[in-house]
């Protein structure tokens, strides 16, 4: 788990009930939770887990189908040792742009778009009260859009290092249309579970 998964997983989620007929959500909804404890959505964070699940109870291709249900949240071009991604689910699109419209936010994402830091140092970094900023880390780990990237030693206990999914973040403006677009370095789109159909058309 981790990568770009939990970025994606509600509105993927919500793009995958919407193609799927009622009587077949029911059954891997009913399955995913007997055998695994987990919704759709969750199930996204752990892909292979949907995909056997999807694969017994539906004729479709599944390949296919999830990968033009991700064409429809995002899409991906490789750049040398990099992707780039871009947004194209507008409630997703959305999302990011309100986080970014918060300046304490912002300067928490920016401070951890090309490093690895604990808490304590994201708060130095960014310079964001500790009352609020704690709460605002949370909120984006929440989101997807900063991860866990290790643990690291700290007064005989560890405590965790995160990074943001991005190493850079475009916003394209034009008029009625706001696109975002993202960097993603390759070990951080390897970590997706969700997108490991991609990897194949680009190897």
């Amino acid at each position: 788990m981790g990568g770009i998964d939990r970025l994606i997983s509600s509105a993927l989620s919500r793009e995958i009930k919407k193609r799927v007929d009622i009587d077949t959500l029911k059954k891997i909804e009913r399955e995913l939770f007997l055998e695994h404890g987990m919704s759709i959505k969750l199930s996204i964070e752990h892909f292979q887990k949907f995909t056997s699940v999807f694969k017994k109870n539906s004729n479709l291709d599944v390949k296919k189908f999830e990968r033009d249900c991700i064409n429809k949240i995002i899409k991906v071009k490789k750049r040398d040792s990099r992707y780039l991604i871009t947004i194209v689910d507008s409630s997703l699109s959305d999302l990011i742009l309100e986080l970014f419209g918060e300046v304490e936010t912002r300067k928490i994402i920016s401070s951890l778009l090309e490093n690895e830091y604990t808490i304590p140092q994201i708060l130095k970094e960014s310079k964001v009260p500790k009352t609020s900023g704690y709460r605002k880390i949370e909120n984006l780990l929440i989101h997807g859009l900063i991860i866990e990237s290790g643990k690291v030693l700290s007064e005989s206990k560890k405590i965790s290092k995160l990074q943001c999914i991005f190493q850079e973040i475009k916003l394209d403006i034009k008029k009625e249309k706001i696109t975002v677009n993202g960097v993603i370095s390759e070990k951080m789109f390897e970590k997706s579970t969700s997108v490991k159909s991609f990897l194949e058309s680009f190897a």
